[in-house]
């Protein structure tokens, strides 16, 4: 009877209830599910490294050398010994120099009288109707052995090329003569100037020539020229005789 009441009581129960005990078993059970993976995951035990050993391995020393044979009368290997090998230095070949042969003087050609119309016995550069045994560039009709430039017959005298003479050789020379002037105008104080002439003297002991070198001012060199050509020299003597003669000369003019 009481399982009859019992089942017939379960047969009462509704569906709603059945559902939502389901329900919540099913969500009873997922939970548990998720707190065991939760927990699982939390509790991981740190795992230790291995230790791994390292171990250096040499190569084995090589075997020591086998023992001489006993009794000592083993007679040991011999080991040929090459024969060195003698360089000998190559002698250099002398070599004997060679004569340069020298080269025969050139002679001077003798003149040909045949050559030119020439008189017979002449020489060549000569002129047509000159005198034999004469100077080449003389004139025709001088005498034989005079100067060449002289005057035919006597009378005339070769022009000697004036000698340059320094300052103080040149002024030595002087006889007479009054120094150039200097104008009142250019005389001021501290003022100074230099006039550089070339003088030029005859054999006579005039003067021949005066050229301004280096000027200063047109009234000192006027001054310059027309004074020193009124000075007169002592002839300057070389071999026994006058011969012309040039030299330097600086005059200096100072203010006051």
């Amino acid at each position: 009877m009481a399982f009859d009441g019992f089942r017939g009581q379960s047969q009462v129960q509704p569906r709603a209830g059945r559902r939502l005990t389901t329900a919540l078993s099913i969500a009873f059970h997922g939970a548990l599910l998720a707190a065991g993976v939760a927990y699982s995951f939390w509790h991981i035990d740190e795992l230790t490294p291995p230790s791994v050993r390292v171990t250096f391995l040499t190569a084995a020393p090589p075997p020591p050398p086998p023992p001489p044979p006993a009794g000592g009368g083993g007679a040991r290997k011999r080991i040929p010994v090459k024969p060195k090998l003698t360089v000998q230095p190559k002698t250099s070949e002398i070599v004997q120099p060679r004569e340069t042969p020298k080269e025969a003087p050139k002679e001077t050609p003798k003149p040909d009288p045949s050559d030119g119309p020439g008189e017979k016995g002449g020489v060549k550069g000569g002129v047509i109707g000159g005198t034999i045994g004469g100077t080449i560039g003389g004139t025709i009709g001088g005498k034989t052995g005079g100067v060449v430039g002289g005057t035919i017959g006597g009378g005339g005298t070769v022009p000697v090329a004036a000698k340059f003479l320094p300052p103080n050789i040149g002024i030595g020379q002087k006889a007479s003569g009054a120094d150039p002037p200097f104008p009142p105008s250019l005389r001021r104080a501290g003022a100074v100037y230099h006039v550089l002439a070339k003088i030029c003297v005859t054999p006579n002991g005039t003067v021949d020539k005066v050229s301004i070198l280096k000027g200063a001012d047109p009234m000192l060199d006027e001054g310059v020229l027309g004074v020193v050509k009124t000075w007169h020299y002592r002839p300057y003597m070389a071999n026994n005789s006058p011969i012309p003669f040039c030299y330097p000369m600086n005059f200096e003019f100072r203010g006051q």
